[in-house]
């Protein structure tokens, strides 16, 4: 048995003992390698060793929350932890915490040649990527590189006991285009879990091509055009207003824009969404969520229709639905909520180039996504790296552009997605068109 389970076990006995109804620990151990790259050169390196342990102990419904970084420890948070649960007011809406139950397999969550490169192979590699981003020397770069190696354990009074380890390699390169007063940016993305998906040459490239094409960006017309999402926009801009409308806390707390339209036509029904934990090698795969509940492949969106929400174990005995396993952590002392995991976006029938080409006036977005204000279904987001398109042709860069909507008319107003995607972290998404949506250029 690994340190971290045992640490978890013997927290959620003590907890049992105390008098605890229902008690968790959920403990991480990681390793980080990180870099930082500014203006070419390697300003900082280190490794550095993370842990510690979450605990959650219901009393009567009543929660107490408490955490430590250190695993010899563990036993203290839990007392913390009861003794708060004894003193606060009970949830009635708090059903149960996960029971045990079996989980899928996914493959590619821990490569070992990742695990075992040396610090100076990372270094070397990724300054191979500066180097090529920098070009003939023209152009300002920095970035910065982390790789992880670590564990989660989950134990829960109710039989729940799960663990995983895994990697991680991310980062990016951005670059500094300068013509006189004239400057652009560019970034290249590094993500995955295995260090053939190590690419920081490619990386590199791509930061310096965007930075480069980015110059000479204009103001734009204020006025109703066409909106066409790259690769990433697209799948950030529904990761983002679709995650948030189908989330069971928000529709549990009747914050969703979504509450009451399971089996209603939402979005285009050019649109199917399906989030799936088991893609391998995915940056969000698992076979259990953050509570120890199982992982489970969800069809969001089925040709427009909103199918299900998304939930983890307290949304889901709120709703009294199934929980979906989608329960994910942000801190030690943080209660789970749901998230997405991997989402994949059902490809169209569009070239990216037939989408512009078809486009009389239109802006094309890069590297950026829509997103709703907070508590509001209104989307207003700046075009920080995109293009202005006329008659069907780009025509320059854009500056000082804002695009505005609702999240209503961001699902109902796909009108064209491309037959190619981007496969990246365990995501897939076409690039896609919206029409007629605000555009506020400055000019």
């Amino acid at each position: 048995m690994s340190d971290i389970l045992s640490a978890a076990k013997k927290g959620v006995s003590h907890g049992v003992a105390l008098g605890g109804e229902q008690v968790e620990v959920y403990v991480v151990k990681q390793q980080l390698t990180r870099i930082s790259v500014r203006k070419a050169h390697v300003i900082g390196g280190d490794v550095v060793e993370m842990g510690g342990a979450g605990v959650r102990v219901y009393m009567d419904g009543a929660l107490g929350v408490a955490a430590t970084s250190r695993l010899g420890e563990v036993k203290g948070a839990v007392e913390r932890a009861y003794q708060l649960a004894k003193g606060t007011i009970g949830d009635p809406e708090f059903k149960s915490l996960p029971g045990p139950s079996g989980y899928g397999t996914v493959e590619g969550l821990y490569d070992q040649d990742l695990a075992n490169a040396p610090f100076e192979e990372l270094t070397e590699g990724f300054m191979e990527g500066v180097t090529a981003a920098s070009g003939d020397g023209e152009l300002t770069v920095s970035g910065g590189l982390t790789r992880s190696i670590g564990e989660v354990a989950v134990v829960n009074s109710l039989g729940v006991e799960c663990q995983i380890r895994g990697t991680s390699i991310g980062g990016s390169i951005g670059t500094k285009a300068e013509r006189g007063e004239d400057v652009a940016m560019g970034r290249g993305s590094i993500i995955g879990r295995s260090l053939r998906e190590f690419n920081p040459v490619e990386a590199g490239k791509e930061a310096a091509e965007k930075a480069r094409a980015r110059l000479g960006a204009r103001k734009v017309s204020t006025g109703n055009m066409d909106l066409i999402l790259d690769f990433r926009s697209a799948r950030g801009s529904i990761a983002g207003v679709l995650g948030t409308g189908v989330n069971g806390l928000s529709v549990a707390l009747g914050n969703s824009f979504l509450s009451d339209n399971i089996g209603d036509e939402v979005a285009s029904p050019i649109l199917t969404v399906v989030d799936d934990p088991f893609i391998p090698g995915g940056a969000g795969s698992r076979p259990f969520d953050a509570e120890g509940a199982p992982a489970t492949r969800l069809k969001i969106l089925d040709e427009g229709v909103l199918k299900t929400f998304i939930t983890d174990s307290y949304s889901a005995g709120r709703l009294g639905i199934s929980n979906t396993g989608n329960a994910s952590r942000r801190g030690m002392t943080s209660k789970p909520a749901p998230s997405l995991t991997n989402i994949q976006v059902s490809p169209g029938t569009w070239g990216l180039d037939e989408l512009i080409s078809e486009t009389k006036r239109g802006i094309l977005m890069e590297d950026g996504g829509l997103s709703a204000r907070a508590s509001s279904t209104n989307i207003s987001s700046m075009v920080n790296s995109g293009h202005y398109i006329e008659d069907g042709e780009v025509v320059h860069p854009v500056k000082n552009t804002m695009v505005g909507t609702t999240v209503f008319e961001f699902l109902r107003n796909v009108e064209g997605l491309s037959r190619e995607v981007l496969l990246e972290g365990g995501s897939s998404s076409p690039a896609l068109k919206l029409k007629e949506i605000k555009v506020s250029g400055g000019r």
